[in-house]
């Protein structure tokens, strides 16, 4: 979560808290609930910057994980070839001997 949209929130949060505090000190239940709702959408942009932040990482996990794949299937392909290579020759030198006879 970036600094300055925590810091909102934050103070979001605290205002809220504060205008809840004077609604209940003054019995004013507009106040009270105004600073419950407050309160209420700075906890949601809370957590809509945390799942944020948890599909960047995710991302980036993904991008990692592609990166790996693509580098283990070349060093599987390559070790593939090189097999396929020593057993065409083995035929092939099977196939020589066959015809020598």
């Amino acid at each position: 979560m970036s600094g300055m949209n925590k810091a909102k929130n934050k103070s979001q949060k605290l205002a809220g808290m504060a205008k809840e505090a004077i609604g209940k000190a003054t019995g004013d239940t507009s106040t009270e609930n105004e600073g419950k709702r407050d309160q209420a959408k700075a906890n949601l942009k809370d957590s809509g910057e945390k799942v944020k932040e948890a599909g960047e990482k995710v991302k980036e996990a993904g991008g990692k994980l592609k990166e790996e794949a693509a580098e283990k299937l070349k060093d599987a392909g390559g070790k593939l070839k090189e097999e396929a290579g020593v057993k065409v020759k083995e035929a092939g030198e099977k196939v020589a001997n066959i015809f020598k006879k």
